[in-house]
């Protein structure tokens, strides 16, 4: 090739990549799209980025993943209402759209954007697909709904992986329109009641046992998962996985749920509180009339604890009737089935009548009261002046007397109603089992039962 060849071709080339854009014929490569330079004249037309990840980028913003773009590929001007730093944002299948809902951008974001708008230069054309190859209006109220349209898809789109990560997988709005399973879950007969704690709780200044407050559930859930764990027994794993956080949450909710509601149901409504003769008069089932002086029914119930203790706290613990380490409280039943009264937890070898002398409750009665318990309670001799005991008759002859079995007969008639509000006590399955972790808080989980115990439907129709 000669020396006069060559400058021909490199003074061509010259005059080629000189011509502005409007000398060749550009087309822009969004979908639906179909403004092109020899049209639009005034709309700039911008290549693919270099980068790799900013060149999917746009491509994913305009809907074309699997168009490979190469050195002609252009996409025009009126995608890129924000500049091309970022990126293709306006596209005709968004144009409508609005997040009413969502908080607006401020007046210095919208000064901002605009002079960001107005440096990339010229009008705002719209595609040509709407039907006009003329220029859009160009005036700041367009462009300010145009960027706060965009500003608020963005809001959006990061208020929605916010969401994803706080959704628990498991909250009190599935279950509260089914009262078997509020039943089956919290213990409790319905959802009002368990909204009705859920209001005494609002009202109480929660100071949470690891020092941290839980924002993230709501106090309804946060009460359901203490509910479940006094109830089911459910371990922090379980619970950690249902309520989406983690085992130190769960320890955090639990313990300071629990401690509120004793410190409102058993502190504030029930302790020291034995209702009097007279009240339990005027609701006596028909199986107490016989009784009308009987003010309290006292029977023992024992929870097993963990033996991880030294041999002497071990021997403590340790209860003959049982066969294993337990801790041993009393329990105290008024005649219509509601618990009155119930002791702090003493070790499984204490017998009945030393709980009954050390733990208060001879303190609240009164001369003319009653009590009734069963044999092992030799109680005689340290009840107050005036108060009676009542328990089924020793067989000493050999053979009860037609009175005595008449006498046991109505006792046990009694007691038996007695006996099934421990065992509802008792299907808060914590009580079966105190984890070692809560042993130190077992006094006021066994009385916040006590308390959700009293609040489920009477056990008497005729109470009812």
């Amino acid at each position: 090739m000669g020396m006069a060849s060559a400058y021909v071709i490199v003074a061509e080339y010259v005059t080629s990549v000189s011509k502005p854009n409007w000398a060749r014929m550009v087309q822009c490569c969004v979908p639906s799209c179909n403004n092109r330079n020899d049209i639009n004249k005034t709309i700039s037309y911008y290549r693919f980025p270099l980068d790799e990840n900013e060149k999917r980028r746009w491509l994913k913003l305009i809907r074309r993943k699997d168009f490979t773009p190469n050195y002609n590929s252009r996409v025009c001007g009126w995608h890129f209402p924000h500049g091309k730093a970022a990126g293709p944002t306006r596209f005709a299948w968004n144009e409508g759209k609005a997040f009413p809902h969502i908080s607006q951008p401020t007046k210095r974001q919208k000064k901002m954007l605009l002079a960001t708008v107005e440096d990339e230069g010229g009008a705002e054309p719209g595609p040509s697909h709407l039907g006009t190859a003329q220029k859009t209006p160009s005036s700041s109220s367009v462009l300010v709904l145009e960027i706060e349209n965009e500003m608020l898809r963005k809001e959006n789109d990061k208020l929605k992986k916010e969401l994803e990560k706080q959704k628990q997988t498991f909250s009190f709005s599935q279950i509260s329109s089914h009262p078997d399973i509020v039943n089956y879950y919290t213990g409790l007969p319905d959802a009002a009641t368990v909204l009705f704690l859920e209001t005494l709780l609002s009202k109480f200044d929660l100071q949470y046992h690891f020092d941290w407050n839980v924002q993230k559930m709501p106090l309804i859930d946060q009460l359901l998962l203490t509910l479940m764990k006094l109830r089911l027994n459910c371990g922090l794993v379980d619970l950690s996985v249902r309520f989406n956080c983690c085992r130190a949450t769960v320890t955090n909710i639990f313990i300071t749920i629990s401690s509120a509601l004793y410190d409102i149901l058993y502190v504030g409504m029930m302790e020291n509180k034995i209702p009097s003769r007279f009240k339990n008069q005027t609701s006596l089932p028909h199986c107490f009339q016989p009784f009308p002086n009987c003010r309290i029914v006292l029977d023992c119930t024992e929870v097993a604890v963990s033996n991880t203790e030294s041999l002497d706290t071990q021997s403590h613990l340790y209860s003959h009737y049982k066969g294993g380490t337990t801790l041993k409280a009393l329990i105290g039943v008024a005649p219509n089935g509601l618990i009155t009264f119930a002791s702090d937890l003493y070790g499984g070898s204490t017998s009945d009548k030393a709980i009954t002398a050390d733990c208060g409750v001879l303190q609240q009665l009164e001369a003319g009261d009653m009590v009734m318990a069963d044999k092992g309670f030799t109680i005689r001799d340290i009840l107050p002046a005036g108060v009676s005991l009542n328990i089924p008759t020793f067989l000493v002859n050999g053979q009860f007397t037609m009175e005595e079995i008449n006498h046991n007969r109505l006792i046990a008639s009694a007691r038996v109603h007695v006996e099934r509000s421990i065992q509802r006590l008792k299907t808060f399955h914590i009580l079966s089992y105190i984890p070692y972790q809560y042993k130190k808080h077992a006094n006021k989980i066994l009385k916040v039962c006590v308390s959700l115990t009293n609040l489920q439907t009477p056990i008497l129709r005729e109470i009812a």
